[in-house]
């Protein structure tokens, strides 16, 4: 059956309130928190505050590493020079012990009372004595005390003992053969003789 515009159903002229609101909803923009969700995550803000006690941590312990690497090198470069020193004073060392004894007999020759005659020979004696002194000096050789000095097994070796009311007890009384010290060292110690004390006085 053919139907005429007559019989034809007219289409609504008006919306339904829900159709309306349906299409609102589809119009309308998306809230802040749902874009925010649909969006790329944002990255997250630094912590300046930890960061720069970070960095300042990290500043502090480099400068202290400095600072013992500094101390370190110094005391390296003290330890080098002092033994350098020490290499230079001692390589002689064996040379002056085998020259001692002639410095020993140079005395020993000037200890000896003087004769008639030998004046010019004693003052070729103190002059050749002096000279040598003077040059192993300049080597680091310095003589040892002896003689009124308490007696120090360090610096002396001890020879003999003798009651002395001079001298206190421990004190050295007389000196056999000159001790000598290169630098700090000691090469050759003095050897004396010590006192005792003075005997006891019998009532």
């Amino acid at each position: 059956m053919l139907m005429t515009e007559e019989t034809k159903k007219p289409e609504p002229d008006h919306v339904t309130e829900a159709e309306q609101g349906q299409a609102a909803a589809q119009e309308a923009p998306a809230p802040e928190g749902a874009a925010a969700q649909e969006g790329p995550p944002q990255p997250e803000q630094p912590d300046w505050e930890a960061e720069a006690k970070r960095l300042q941590a990290e500043v502090a312990d480099l400068t202290n590493r400095l600072l013992r690497a500094r101390a370190d090198f110094e005391n390296y470069r003290r330890r080098m020079q002092r033994e350098l020193e020490e290499r230079t004073i001692y390589a002689n060392q064996r040379l002056i012990l085998d020259l001692l004894p002639v410095l020993d007999n140079l005395d020993r020759a000037l200890a000896t009372p003087p004769t008639p005659g030998d004046e010019r020979l004693r003052q070729g004696v103190e002059l050749t004595a002096r000279s040598f002194r003077e040059i192993l000096a300049k080597e680091g050789l310095t003589p040892i005390e002896a003689v009124g000095q308490p007696f120090d097994p360090n610096l002396h070796e001890a020879l003999a003992t003798v009651e002395s009311a001079e001298y206190p007890e421990g004190t050295v009384v007389s000196e056999f053969l000159k001790g000598y010290k290169l630098g700090d060292r000691v090469i050759r110690p003095s050897k004396v003789q010590v006192s005792k004390g003075a005997p006891a006085q019998s009532e």
